[in-house]
């Protein structure tokens, strides 16, 4: 039973290992399921750049209610009205994302209507419109952006997610309230996918694998993202309960 509620990241990655070796045949299927869905996804629906990746999303969708209702031992796994009562809080996240991506991205731009009249103005113009032409500084700054509040835009919210998902809880309230004083645990975890992650743009870029290596690799470190996201929440939401 958990004593309090700050998380340890030793005790949820060991955990999460175990897991993963004790339901290996499992995970493996997840694993080659959702590589054929990116495959189908970004190799023949081309991403988002195609109007029926809009129907794509929804068995992309469908895939992780089951993924994890199969985790937390919640049948029936896909046909249950539960999965309905998750598009609540999966548009909280959406929205709540957009809006503070938004704004975190329109201060820059922002600025200089603050201080018209200030010497620093067309220099701070000029730098801006620089590196606004330079796409892999936009990219970086982007990633460093969207980890830094991803323990409220994403992970934290997850929670909520799971919950409606599986017959508990689905307000942001009480996933906020739940895993309050984590911040620093829920970063450190979401830079370390991050950079998982940009290991695997980056090899796969080096050795010209098209994406391939992005779609296999990327899976694999994806499925064990969300093995991490369910033991999140079987810390703070199950086992303080018992």
């Amino acid at each position: 039973m958990a004593e309090n509620n700050t998380i340890s990241l030793k005790r949820l990655f060991i955990n999460s290992i175990k897991y993963s070796l004790r339901k290996w045949h499992e995970l493996s299927l997840f694993t080659v399921v959702h590589i054929l869905l990116l495959i189908v996804g970004f190799k023949f629906i081309n991403g988002w750049h195609d109007k029926l990746f809009l129907l794509w999303i929804v068995p992309y969708y469908m895939f992780w209610c089951f993924f994890f209702r199969f985790y937390f031992g919640r049948k029936p796994y896909v046909m249950t009205t539960m999965i309905f009562d998750t598009l609540l809080p999966s548009t909280r996240i959406l929205v709540l994302s957009m809006l503070i991506t938004i704004l975190i991205v329109s201060i820059p731009f922002l600025i200089p209507f603050i201080s018209v009249n200030s010497p620093w103005v067309d220099s701070y113009v000029d730098h801006l419109q620089k590196y606004t032409e330079d796409t892999a500084t936009i990219n970086i700054v982007a990633s460093i952006i969207m980890t830094i509040i991803s323990p409220f835009i994403f992970y934290r919210p997850m929670m909520a997610w799971i919950g409606s998902l599986i017959g508990r809880s689905g307000l942001l309230s009480t996933a906020f309230g739940r895993t309050k004083g984590n911040y620093c645990k829920f970063l450190a975890i979401s830079a370390l996918f991050s950079v998982l992650f940009s290991l695997v743009e980056a090899l796969d870029s080096v050795l010209s694998g098209n994406s391939w290596l992005i779609i296999f690799l990327g899976s694999v470190v994806i499925v064990y993202f969300n093995i991490i996201l369910a033991k999140t929440y079987e810390y703070f939401f199950l086992e303080i309960d018992k």
